[in-house]
């Protein structure tokens, strides 16, 4: 679903994640629960809060654990391994700063495995792995085609 150029996906994440809920509890007390499209709508418009929050919450928790061990390698870090690590504590602090907005929309994504995180939005990313931090940045499209230049050999 697409509202206002911006995507949102709210009203089928909150399906989903209601069908989820229901088969478990399904697997629990072994009797069928009410499907989605028969819920009452304030039923539904709590699973569709809840689909909302669920992309800044779990990315929040998950930029929690990567600062903190950014942090806990710095402690134990010098010279400019230390320094990175810093900069890696500031890049996830700011990026939790702005979780709301840059986890909300469309075009980003989130992978965090234990060796190895990386926020992208837009084109542009952020990873952390073991040791090594980098950014790298979309560049923008344009109208004028690159520049090619040939030097003559000096023969």
């Amino acid at each position: 679903m697409t509202t206002s150029n911006k995507c949102n996906h709210a009203l089928e994440i909150a399906e989903d994640m209601y069908n989820a809920y229901a088969d478990g509890k399904d697997r629990y007390k072994h009797q069928p629960m009410v499907k989605y499209a028969d819920l009452p709508d304030d039923d539904k418009a709590g699973w569709l809060n809840v689909a909302e929050q669920a992309l800044p919450i779990i990315g929040k928790h998950a930029m929690e654990d990567v600062k903190n061990y950014l942090s806990g390698q710095a402690k134990t870090s010098t010279g400019l391994r230390k320094w990175l690590y810093l900069a890696g504590v500031g890049i996830v602090g700011a990026v939790l700063g702005g979780l709301g907005m840059s986890l909300s929309g469309c075009g980003h994504s989130v992978d965090v495995t234990p060796g190895r995180t990386e926020v992208c939005k837009d084109g542009s990313c952020l990873v952390i792995e073991q040791g090594h931090i980098s950014y790298s940045q979309a560049q923008p499209e344009t109208d004028v085609p690159p520049v090619v230049q040939i030097v003559p050999s000096k023969k």
